[in-house]
């Protein structure tokens, strides 16, 4: 699994974020849309609360996208994170990437003499020298550039 892979649980949860923010923001203009009174407003044909709320479906359907999302990387990582034989490694892609700590956080759980660019440092390290098994096949990438 690569650095990449790693950190796209990060972008996905902010881009659900993202999404429930818009939820939010549609629900307010359901609810602010005025009150029904049955008499038209304005010229023409319009549904603005029809129109809201197919807009709210789309958006739910959106979350529950990236919801399956999150989970189907989060059981990637996992599995991943149960390959390595570094058991600080397994914390800190754990804490970080499961648990979705920053890296003082992540400094703070581990304890001992830890800090955030340590951790973070260690990451790297342990992701770019050889412990990037490929979760599916279970062969270091590193294992493979040097037998091909």
């Amino acid at each position: 699994m690569t650095r990449a892979e790693l950190k796209q649980i990060y972008h996905l949860n902010k881009e659900l974020k993202m999404w429930q923010e818009e939820l939010d923001k549609v629900q307010a203009q359901i609810l602010s849309s005025g009150k029904l009174t049955g008499m038209p407003r304005k010229k023409g044909i319009s549904d603005r609360v029809g129109e809201l709320a197919s807009t709210l479906a789309d958006i739910e359907r959106i979350i529950e996208g990236k919801l399956t999302e999150i989970q189907l990387q989060r059981k990637r990582i996992i599995g991943y994170i149960d390959s390595l034989d570094d058991s600080l490694l397994r914390q800190i892609i754990f804490y970080r990437c499961v648990s979705l700590m920053s890296w003082h956080q992540v400094a703070e759980t581990i304890g001992g003499e830890c800090t955030a660019e340590s951790v973070r440092k260690y990451f790297a390290r342990g992701v770019r020298d050889g412990n990037t098994k490929d979760v599916q096949g279970g062969i270091a990438q590193r294992d493979e550039a040097a037998s091909g």
